[in-house]
Parts: C-alpha cells; structure tokens; sequence
C-alpha cells in the first residue's frame, strides 16, 4: 500500500515525545513490510523540506497552525494516490473525511485532551478547547479509529464515536535498551516527562518535601525539558530540596556523554517512577521502567490506568492525588522492601509482554482489513 502519515511532530523534532517514537516504530516496520510511507509533519528549526529516514519519506510543510493547510495541499498534489490515509489527533485531528477524497482513511488516537486544556491554557481558550474537540469528531462518524488503551477508547465512546467503531492494539518496548540494573543502595525515584504544567511534576517535588523529613537520603530526579522549568526549579529552591530534588542535563553528576544512556541507567537504578500526570495515552515511560524492573507510582487517570495494573506492577492513586498521598506511597516503597520486590518483579514480567513487533503485528492486521 501507498499510505500516508499525518503527524504533527516527526521522529528528529526538537520536542519529539512517545507518541512519534510509536509512529517511527510502526511506520518503519510498514516500510519493512513493502509498503510506501511518507510521513507529513510540521518543520522545524534546521528541519529538512523533505528526507528519508529509515525508509520513511517524511515531509515538513508550515507551522503549528498552518501544517492543516499545507497538508491538504499535499495530499492534491501527489501524482499517486494514497491508498490510506492515518490521520493522528495531537488534541486536533486533520479533518481528513472532508478532504481526503480519494482514499481509505483511519483516525489514530493518543489521548483526548479535555482537562488538560485547563492546565496549559486560559480559562476561556480552555473551555472552547473542550467544545472544539467535542465538535471535531462530528465529521468522523463513520472512521474507523485506533488507540492503544481502553481507558481512551471509553473516552472516544464519551465523545459519542460508536464503540463498533473504535479497535485498540498494544504497544512495545525496546528490550535491547531497557533491561534491569543494579539498583540505588538509597530511596531514588525518579520523574521521566516534558516539563509541562499538565504534567504535574509540581506535586511530585511537593511530595519529596514530605518524604524527606523521614528519609532525608531519599532523592528525586527529573528527567525531562519544557517550559515549566523554571517555575519547578523555584519550587524547589522555596522547599529547600536543592540537594534532594535533582534536574538531569549535563552538569549533573550521573549523565554520560549519551544523555539516553544516563535516562535507562536513571530507569534502571530507580526504586520508582512518579507520574502524577493529568492524561495520559498510555505512558511509554511507565513500560520502558518496567522493562527496567521498576515500578510506577501513577494518577488513576485514563492511560495510566492501563499501564499500571495497581498494586502489581506498581501504584495507582487518585485522578487528581495532593502530595500527601503520592508521598504515603513513595514511603511504603521505602518502609517496605517485600513490596518494593514484589512490585519490581511484576512489572518487569508485564513488561515482557510488550514489544515492538508483536505491535506491529495487531497494528498491521487493523489496517490491513481496511
């Protein structure tokens, strides 16, 4: 088949994120499997027009706005016809139903944005953000969709797609990178995410504040940029966790020259991830952990309420949790070494049942039914 990505990012952007590490994955194995594939994004600061990456034609065309509009342009301008077109909502979907004409067509899903609206922008853009997103799915009735959680297909369901509609797949995980380590001889969790307020990296600096007075060997790390690092930073400067509350770049103590080799050694010696995050797709740093044999403490919210199976592969708490409780639970990892185990055993087993290609395999016989 002919078919054509669209995805507001692609795999060498700047801010490139788990989303469009899932779409190289599975678009480079398509590749493999004989198909064309180009890749239609938005360019960016010294970003090529056009380059092959891995097989993949990937093509940059505008801005964050106006990519919508070059990608229409393209779509009419190729002499050959896609033969599907997978249309990937970043809160926004492309509208392809409306104009691409000529071929079959799939919307793929991260995660709906809903709260996460109020978290990143105004009270009033939000509240239109929420009504836009509701409203763009009415020319999507008859699509077919994709995800990868359950949690997100019953919010596709909420969002009045019909149920027959909408298929999930599993996602993978680099075995050849995350694997177990020796783990910290003290209590070390880390933070792995863009610094952005929907994150909630804030709370987890908060609950380090509590877990200190007991543990004051007791260290979090964060690993991550965005813009919300400067207001972390005060955060914890005013808590006075300079010591005990660590950003990872290149002036800390444990990054090697390849900052991706101190990121799955951070995994792997950490005695839990903290992701008190607002939404989630699902949370690919959740399963790569895992594959490290470490646990994660997560927000009972859609996504991560499918890759944390709750007191087995780690800790569920509440949708909108006060440090006080993300803090009981980093404490009864520290006070409990059986649980701390137990949960480390579990996840990297779960783990284990991810991988890219058996992805792949439930990715490629949706697609191949179209």
């Amino acid at each position: 088949m002919n078919i054509l990505i669209l995805n507001w990012k692609d795999i060498l952007h700047p801010q490139v994120g788990g989303a469009e590490i899932i779409v190289y994955e599975l678009a480079k194995r398509l590749v493999a499997d004989g198909h064309q594939v180009t890749w239609f994004c938005r360019s960016f600061k010294n970003g090529l027009p056009s380059e092959i990456i891995d097989g993949i034609n990937v093509i940059r065309r505008g801005n964050l706005f106006t990519m919508y509009f070059f990608a229409v342009h393209y779509y009419w301008s190729l002499s050959h016809q896609s033969d599907l077109v997978i249309d990937i909502s970043n809160t926004i979907y492309w509208q392809t139903p409306i104009w691409a004409l000529r071929s079959k067509k799939v919307a793929y899903l991260n995660q709906v944005a809903q709260d996460v609206f109020f978290y990143e922008y105004p009270m009033l853009i939000s509240r239109l953000g929420i009504l836009f997103e509701k409203l763009q799915y009415l020319t999507y009735h008859r699509t077919p969709f994709l995800c990868y959680a359950k949690s997100t297909k019953n919010d596709l369901v909420s969002l009045g797609v019909p149920t027959a509609n909408i298929q999930t797949f599993s996602l993978g995980v680099d075995h050849n990178r995350y694997f177990p380590g020796k783990k910290s001889s003290t209590p070390l969790f880390i933070c792995v995410n863009r610094l952005v307020r929907m994150k909630r990296t804030d709370l987890a600096i908060q609950a380090m504040a509590i877990v200190n007075r007991a543990y004051p060997d007791a260290r979090l790390v964060i690993v991550g940029t965005g813009y919300d690092r400067p207001r972390l930073e005060k955060l914890r400067d005013d808590l006075r966790l300079q010591s005990t509350v660590i950003f990872a770049d290149k002036n800390t103590w444990f990054f090697t020259k390849n900052p991706k080799d101190a990121k799955v050694k951070l995994m792997q010696q950490a005695w839990a991830l903290i992701f008190p995050s607002v939404k989630e797709g699902w949370g690919m740093t959740v399963t790569e952990c895992a594959a490290c044999a470490t646990p994660a403490i997560v927000a009972g919210v859609s996504g991560l309420v499918d890759s944390v199976v709750n007191n087995q592969t780690g800790i569920v708490i509440s949708p909108n949790p006060p440090p006080e409780e993300i803090a009981e639970a980093m404490t009864s990892l520290i006070k409990n070494s059986t649980l701390r185990d137990k949960l480390s055993k579990l996840a990297y087993i779960r783990a284990l049942s991810f991988s890219w290609d058996k992805s792949y395999r439930e990715f490629a016989n949706i697609i191949n039914k179209l």
